[in-house]
């Protein structure tokens, strides 16, 4: 009788939720712009809170997996500071220059899933390129 017991492979968990991270995202980031039915909001939205603490808490399973977390994080950042820092500063210089000013023209709702797009679109990417 063979008692070993196996042991779950969460790096192979943590790569699958990169994928259902993305589709959840990208489903809210269409609902945002043309009406879905609300079943699938409720979908995306589940999909996303399932999959972030999971790929959190499995981010270090491998190395493989904490340079996938790594690079998406960093993507992450760079996009919030772009949204928020950068972008609004551009759109003050530009307003200021042409003499159009009449109050802040970009929204900053947009930022937390700009920077969850970018999360799972850069993890995606380097899942599927390897390292760049």
């Amino acid at each position: 009788m063979n008692t070993i017991k196996r042991r779950r492979d969460w790096a192979s968990v943590n790569l699958n939720l990169g994928i259902v991270g993305l589709l959840g995202i990208a489903m809210l980031v269409i609902a945002a712009f043309h009406p879905l039915p609300r079943s699938l909001v409720i979908a995306a939205t589940v999909c996303l809170v399932v999959s972030l603490p999971v790929m959190f808490f499995t981010r270090k399973t491998d190395e493989y997996t904490l340079s996938l977390w790594s690079t998406a994080t960093n993507a992450a950042f760079a996009t919030i500071i772009a949204w928020l820092v950068a972008a609004p500063g551009i759109e003050g210089f530009i307003d200021g220059l042409f003499g159009i000013e009449n109050g802040q023209d970009f929204p900053e709702r947009g930022a937390a899933a700009a920077s969850l797009f970018a999360f799972f679109v850069v993890f995606n990417i380097k899942r599927l390129t390897g390292a760049f």
